[in-house]
Order: C-alpha cells, then sequence, then structure tokens
C-alpha cells in the first residue's frame, strides 16, 4: 500500500496544473442549446481558435489534425438545467484557458447571428434586405430626375412640397405595417393638399408620379433605416454572454491528495487480495498434504 501511495505521489507531483475558465450562453430556439453546442465543437470553430492563439505551436504537435484533436480535448461544452450553453476550457495557462473560453463564446454567438437562425437574426436579415431595394429604387428616382431636369424646371412651393412628404411617409408606414394613427394624417394632408394655389395641381401626371415615387423611397429608406437599427439591437441581444469567461484563480487539477488516496486505497485492496489468495494456497495445499 505505501509503495502504491508514493507512486502516485510522485506522478502527482510531476504533473502541471491545469487551470479552467467558464462562461455562460443564452441562446433562444431553434438553435437552442444543444446547437450551440454542435457549433463549439464544429471544425471551423476549432480552426479559428488555432489560428488565433496559434495552438499547434503551443501544443507542441506537428500535424494540424493532432492540434485539432488536443484542443477539443480542452474544451467541454454542456447545456445546464436552466437551458444555458457552457462552455470550458482547461489549459496550464490561466489567462489563456480565458482567453480561449472568451473567444470560443464570442465565435459560437457571432455565427449563430450570422446564420440568420433566430427570430430577430431573420428579422432583421429581411430588413436589411428591404432597406437595400428602398435606397436602390430611391437612386434610380434621383437619377431620372436629374436627367429630365425636373427639379430645375419646377418651381414647387413649401407647402407642396410638405404634402409630398407627409403622403410619400404615410406610404412608407402603410407598407411598412406601420397603420396607427395613419387614418388622421391622411385627413390632415388632404385638407392641406384642398387649400388651392398650390402648384401640385399644375403638374403633369408622369412627373407627379415620378416625384411621388422618390418622395415614398425616400421616407421608406428612412423608416426601414430605424427599424434596422431597432432589430440589430434586438439581434444582439438574441445570444447572449450570461457569464464572461474570466481568468481563474485557482487551479482546477489535478487532484494529488485524490490521486494518493485513491492509489493508496487500491494498493490496499489489492494486497488484501493477494493475502487471501495465498491464504487459501496454503490451506489448499494443507488440505492435500
Amino acid at each position: 500500500m505505501l509503495v502504491f501511495a508514493l507512486i502516485a505521489a510522485v506522478i502527482a507531483l510531476r504533473m502541471p496544473n491545469q487551470y479552467e475558465s467558464k462562461t455562460l450562453l443564452s441562446i433562444p430556439a431553434p438553435v437552442g442549446a444543444q446547437g450551440g453546442m454542435a457549433i463549439a465543437q464544429s471544425g471551423a470553430t476549432l480552426d479559428g481558435l488555432m489560428d488565433r492563439f496559434d495552438l499547434q505551436k503551443r501544443y507542441r504537435v506537428e500535424g494540424n489534425r493532432e492540434a485539432k484533436l488536443e484542443l477539443l480535448n480542452r474544451i467541454k461544452a454542456s447545456a445546464t438545467k436552466e437551458g444555458l450553453l457552457e462552455l470550458s476550457v482547461r489549459d496550464q495557462d490561466p489567462e489563456l484557458a480565458a482567453g480561449i473560453a472568451g473567444a470560443l463564446a464570442a465565435m459560437v454567438r457571432q455565427q449563430i447571428l450570422d446564420s440568420h437562425a433566430t427570430e430577430q437574426s431573420k428579422r432583421l436579415f429581411v430588413l436589411r434586405g428591404r432597406l437595400d431595394i428602398a435606397r436602390k429604387e430611391l437612386d434610380n428616382d434621383a437619377v431620372v430626375i436629374e436627367k429630365m431636369g425636373l427639379r430645375n424646371r419646377l418651381s414647387l412651393d413649401g407647402n407642396a412640397e410638405q404634402i409630398l412628404i407627409g403622403f410619400a411617409s404615410l406610404d412608407a408606414q402603410y407598407a411598412l405595417g406601420e397603420k396607427d394613427g395613419l387614418m388622421g394624417n391622411l385627413l390632415q394632408l388632404r385638407a392641406e393638399l384642398e387649400k388651392g394655389n398650390s402648384s401640385l395641381y399644375k403638374l403633369p401626371g408622369e412627373q407627379l408620379k415620378l416625384l411621388r415615387d422618390f418622395y415614398f423611397n425616400r421616407a421608406l429608406a428612412d423608416e426601414l433605416q430605424k427599424q434596422v437599427r431597432v432589430a440589430e439591437l434586438q439581434a444582439a441581444q438574441d445570444v447572449q454572454v450570461v457569464l464572461p469567461a474570466v481568468t481563474p484563480l485557482e487551479k482546477a487539477g489535478p487532484k494529488r491528495s485524490l490521486m494518493v488516496v485513491l492509489s493508496a486505497l487500491a494498493g490496499l485492496i489489492l494486497t488484501s487480495c493477494l493475502c487471501l489468495i495465498l491464504q487459501w494456497r496454503r490451506q489448499r495445499q494443507a488440505e492435500l498434504a
């Protein structure tokens, strides 16, 4: 028993300290913690960490595959009972363990947001697409107006331009599904339009349509830009780092005292078994003699 304990003590003392850094992420459905685990252990994520921290050189391995396996052995991803994703990284260097854990959480979060998998990120993707279309339409209208020299030939009074802007803004809000309060604003604009002597009455139908399209797309782009800003904030909060990774102050392993105790216990059990076997053989030989 003493021999086993001494051997275990020597081995345990030669083993380097291991430090563990943990981080927690909140990931909504449909990805969830299970999807986050798959992303954390994917090849793309591991390759990104290896390149960022030059882990092949640090782990002193020759091939990329060996370095990736070593990194995967040091990473643990699991789902808590609260449905959070827990990521932990072990390393001999506590600062490196915290750095890898923090980078791992950031990469998982960004990959989920970039994949447009959550509801808010899907909405943001759609809004950005609509904003790009509105801006292209606005640029096209501006080019046509410039070519026609419409702005130089027209002298819209301030009231007429405000009416055009107002109608365009209402159309844009209606197109985006924002219908609250539109009827009151529409009645007010109609009343202003009926005041008379407005230069809008003098415009040909084609020119009026072109101007309305221009102001509409400008208003639509402005409204979409506002919604994109709100959606960006909501999407950024969709996948949150609940507990950021910090540099551990105490080692997580190896449990040297436990190793010595278990080795001593194993030695005691083995010695006891040998003694029982020897005693049984002596009794057997005595019976046969």
